[in-house]
């Protein structure tokens, strides 16, 4: 697992997210397409009603980190 503050550009070790039951469940929808492989992307965005926030969640593996960016990249490898 790696949890990025993309405006710090730092890693963190732990996060809380507090979720509307809306969000929960778009958010577990989201996810099972990424497991399962029905999505044609490597990740999601999860946006609150207003989109003035936004949560992005990625599945990565050996098979498809070359489609991540440089700096993911780096930090995947990290976490092996």
């Amino acid at each position: 697992m790696i949890i990025v503050d993309d405006e710090n550009n730092r890693n963190l070790d732990s996060i809380c997210l507090l979720l509307k039951k809306s969000e929960a469940n778009q958010l577990i929808k989201y996810l099972e397409s990424l497991v399962i492989g029905k999505s044609d992307y490597n990740h999601c965005h999860l946006n609150n009603e207003d989109y003035s926030k936004e949560l992005t969640v990625a599945v990565y593996s050996g098979d498809n980190v070359d489609s991540f960016s440089e700096e993911y990249k780096l930090l995947i490898e990290k976490d092996k």
